[in-house]
């Protein structure tokens, strides 16, 4: 009898897992840009005094962060803006229920959003080793695998605002001592014609890191419009309209040198949508796809002078998603207190299509981890 691919996969991943039986529970991705901001955070404090702990019982773990900005916006031909938001507030509790199964859940508020359960995820990983590495396994909702991310700015880059994706799934991880491979499967919503409502979109990411300076790594996604870009819109999904899945790759290289810092990464499709038939998309409900094949790509330097204190630039770019826009800035983070950051960050923004426009943008940020 045939297997469906979706269910031969299911059933790979969980034959792998009961070769072997559980021991501590790892962790797999958060959001991308509060993962940057605590990186930023953590930066400015690794030579300072250790902090409390968040345990607030044997087994449970409460952390947080907060993220209020002030922001002002100039743009070419248009009217100036500025504003005071509550950017994010997070409160991540991590659960330790033995050394056979943990999980975590994340709670998120974004002003002018809705409140939401970010994440949920069950984690387990293995003491015996799989072909001389770790394995875990994770089910839940949960940010995929698909693209790195890594930043020291304030804003996200382009390449997450392209290829970040939220879902629920489960995801297995096998982990050496050098490299890490993930693989998982989903069911999402942008479903082609006639393929509707099942487990058959899936993810896999592989990183490496030969020493403590250098880490690189490539990603693979079978449909790049699962992505919380939202590329498709729900009446061209709705109408039959998308009718292929459309892949996306993503690569990336970090290096971390004394007080310097270089992130790069790409992110794009590995195919053409089919614009002309995606109508709603591009005209009665338009998304951030101005193309046939929407890619990103982004490269920062960064600059420790001192513990408390990094500079940092970016130059990006992007083709087929939001209107070609090329992006450059600075910012700088400054350490004030244990857990407390503040930073400014300067972005040029220009847009190539239809007609294009420019603007300068400015963004105050205070953050708070515990």
């Amino acid at each position: 009898m045939m297997f469906r691919f979706t269910q031969l996969s299911i059933l790979l991943l969980l034959s792998l897992f009961v070769l072997v039986s559980p021991v501590l529970a790892a962790h797999p991705e958060s959001k991308g840009d509060l993962e940057n901001l605590k990186k930023r955070i953590a930066a400015l404090e690794q030579h300072g005094p250790e902090t409390g702990s968040g345990q607030i019982s044997d087994y449970i773990d409460l952390q947080g962060v907060i993220e209020v900005e002030a922001g002002y916006n100039d743009p070419d031909g248009g009217d100036a803006e500025s504003d005071i938001v509550l950017e994010a507030a997070e409160l991540s509790l991590e659960a330790s229920i033995s050394d056979y199964i943990g999980g975590h859940i994340i709670l998120l508020y974004e002003e002018g959003e809705d409140f939401t359960v970010d994440e949920a995820v069950i984690s387990l990983t293995c003491a015996q080793q799989v072909a001389g590495a770790s394995s875990s396994l994770h089910a839940g909702q949960m940010y995929l695998p698909f693209g790195m991310f890594n930043s020291y700015m304030v804003s996200d880059p382009l390449t997450l605002e392209l290829g970040e994706t939220g879902d629920t799934a489960l995801l297995f991880e096998l982990a050496g001592e050098l490299w890490n491979i993930k693989l998982g499967v989903f069911n999402g919503d942008a479903d082609v014609a006639g393929d509707k409502n099942h487990i058959d979109d899936f993810v896999a990411a592989l990183e490496v890191a030969p020493n403590q300076i250098l880490s690189f790594g490539a990603s693979y996604i079978s449909d790049l419009a699962e992505s919380d870009s939202g590329l498709i819109s729900e009446l061209d999904i709705d109408s039959g309209f998308y009718t292929d899945d459309i892949a996306g790759f993503s690569g990336f290289v970090s290096l971390h040198v004394g007080p310097l810092g270089l992130e790069a990464e790409y992110l794009g499709a590995l195919d053409t949508f089919d614009t002309a038939s995606l109508v709603a998309t591009l005209t009665t409900d338009p998304t951030d796809l101005t193309g046939d094949e929407p890619e990103a790509w982004n490269v920062e330097l960064a600059w420790m002078p001192s513990e408390i204190l990094q500079l940092a630039v970016r130059y990006e770019e992007a083709t087929d998603f939001q209107s070609d826009l090329q992006r450059y800035g600075a910012t700088i983070t400054y350490g004030i207190f244990d857990n407390v950051v503040v930073a400014l960050e300067y972005l040029n923004a220009e847009e190539d299509i239809p007609a294009g426009g420019e603007s300068d943008m400015v963004t105050a940020q205070l953050a708070l981890e515990f």
